[in-house]
């Protein structure tokens, strides 16, 4: 294979015991430890990733998709490493059989990404004849893909962002698994998503129990000020000789409208009830404040009770901090809460430059077809090459 010497060793992708535990929604350890897998075979010759073109004659090619306003030099680059990655997958899964598999590459301007990368994609489905247009099973590895933390929790004015946990399996590979129902709600689909990254290091850094816990505190403090203060507009605050008057009037009010046992049922029911105007307010803010309160409660006993250890675990959390019951750690729809590491990305390289991937692999385990797939794949594939292929990628042009 041409690609031997950018990946340099190679070894099998799973070996021994993958230490893989469910990691969200419904889990499904369908990776056999302990299995045996067979090594990618590759030939002596090699082509660098900055070669013009790498020969990927097996699988059909599908039109790329590029958007608007991308450079042509960028897109020359991008291209020479989807090439490479196209003929990687090819040469690990050689004998698609009973299906008619196809590549393309996709390439995003990325204007408003918040860091100096470029994010575009390898793109392989794998199709057969009862597949309906666009469906199938897919394997894609996108490169720079910051969309990964776009979905974001705000907690006390800072924006932070939420990934699934992910497990470890080697250094640079991280992994997890989840089924999710078709769009169609005719069965299941199992989304495999690797990241691989510089080893040892990620595209972005974990937030601590205790940091949430410490951050969420002031979220609730300043909103229970804003209760306080829309209950201030709605409860004037008036002097205790106003008050004496407005009740003074009152009883003489009902004075003035029954007589015998009707007028004094009215007055003890109006003294029972009656309450100065800072007894009301502080009831009424307590009413109102109380969710505020309790996650409040809560948050000052976890930061009092917990170890150091605890708290210095990555805060698993999807909810705001009004709504906190506890950490989501092995609950359905958890997430970690991470924000980027710009000391990750090298800023003065080429924006194309692969500075991290996300590999993502999807399939419908009530196909046969797909699920053979499915087994060859986690058999063959090596995403330890995926790791030498990032670390040896050259930077390309430098930024200008």
């Amino acid at each position: 294979m041409i690609f031997s010497k950018l990946f340099l060793k190679t070894k099998p992708f799973l070996r021994g015991m993958l230490y893989l535990i469910p990691v969200t929604l419904i889990a499904i350890n369908s990776i056999a430890q302990n299995a045996k897998h067979t090594p990618i075979a590759f030939s002596t010759s090699a082509i660098p990733v900055t070669s013009t073109s790498v020969a990927v004659p097996q699988w059909a090619t599908e039109q790329d998709y590029t958007e608007p306003h991308l450079s042509g030099k960028s897109r020359v680059e991008m291209k020479k490493t989807i090439t490479v990655l196209a003929s990687w997958i090819q040469d690990a899964y050689p004998d698609p059989r009973e299906c008619n598999p196809a590549w393309s590459g996709a390439y995003f301007s990325s204007k408003i990404n918040p860091l100096p990368v470029l994010k575009y994609e390898m793109r392989a489905g794998f199709y057969t004849s009862s597949d309906a247009p666009g469906k199938g099973s897919r394997l894609v590895i996108t490169i720079n893909d910051l969309s990964l933390l776009q979905q974001s929790l705000v907690c006390h004015r800072t924006p932070y962002a939420l990934v699934r946990p992910m497990k470890e399996l080697d250094k640079g590979i991280l992994y997890n698994e989840i089924t999710d129902e078709k769009d169609d709600s005719a069965g299941l689909r199992v989304t495999r998503k690797w990241l691989i990254t510089y080893a040892g290091k990620l595209p972005f850094t974990f937030i601590s129990r205790r940091e949430y816990l410490e951050e969420a505190k002031k979220e609730i403090i300043t909103d229970k000020e804003r209760v306080k203060d829309h209950l201030k507009q709605l409860i004037p605050m008036r002097s205790a000789e106003e008050q004496e008057a407005a009740k003074k009037r009152d009883l003489q009010e009902i004075e003035n409208m029954y007589s015998g046992t009707v007028r004094a049922n009215r007055k003890r029911i109006y003294l029972e009830s009656y309450k100065p105007d800072s007894v009301y307010f502080n009831e009424t803010l307590a009413s109102r404040a109380a969710p505020l309160d309790s996650a409040s409660f809560l948050i000052d006993s976890l930061l009092s009770r917990s170890s150091a250890d605890s708290l210095g675990k990555p805060a698993c959390i999807s909810r705001p901090a009004l709504s906190f019951r506890g950490f989501e750690d092995g609950q359905p729809g958890g997430r970690l809460l991470v924000k980027w590491n710009p000391g990750y990305f090298s800023t003065n390289v080429s924006p194309a430059k692969p500075q991290f991937l996300v590999v993502t692999w999807q399939y419908d385990p009530a196909d046969s077809i797909a699920a053979s797939i499915d087994k060859e794949l986690m058999n063959k594939l090596d995403l330890g090459d995926l790791t030498q292929f990032l670390n040896s990628s050259p930077g390309s042009s430098a930024r200008p």
